[in-house]
């Protein structure tokens, strides 16, 4: 079993993607305020509409930066666990799981994995198969049922 990679993307670039279009409309704002229209009404050139947009863009960018090496694939096995960052891979034995939990409010199902003696978190998505209410999600997929096993075996 592993990771979608349509979801893995997507969630990984997500943020970059807003960056690029706030800053794009943060520009076209500014040169082109007719092209936008507001409650029925052309747009005025304005310092901060601009500000705003170039501003949220950013941020968008700056978050991209912080969580882009976050985002894994995770291919589970019944003795380990395969983390793909990039080009590289690496083995993981249940057993040097430290912490693996579901992050809440975050569609399609995200978990978040930390092995011991390794300082980063890394984050993967399952399977579009999950309940949601109020934000709160159960998983569903057969991912998510092996991880639920492998965290009441193992106690993490």
């Amino acid at each position: 079993m592993e990771s979608k990679n349509l979801y893995h993307k997507t969630l990984k670039y997500l943020f970059l993607g807003l960056g690029i279009i706030m800053l794009i409309t943060s520009i076209l704002s500014w040169f082109f305020p007719e092209l936008f229209w507001v409650n029925g009404e052309k747009m005025e050139q304005s310092i901060v509409t601009t500000l705003v947009f170039g501003m949220i863009g950013i941020v968008c960018f700056l978050i991209f930066i912080a969580v882009k090496d976050k985002f894994v694939t995770v291919k589970l096995g019944g003795q380990t666990l395969t983390i793909k960052n990039g080009d590289g891979e690496k083995k993981v034995n249940w057993m040097e799981v430290e912490s693996l939990s579901l992050m809440q409010f975050f569609y399609p199902p995200l978990y978040k994995l930390k092995v011991k003696g390794d300082n980063k978190v890394y984050w993967f998505n399952t399977e579009n198969i999950f309940i949601m209410a109020s934000g709160f999600i159960k998983d569903l997929s057969e991912m998510g049922d092996l991880i639920q096993k492998k965290k009441r075996e193992l106690g993490i």
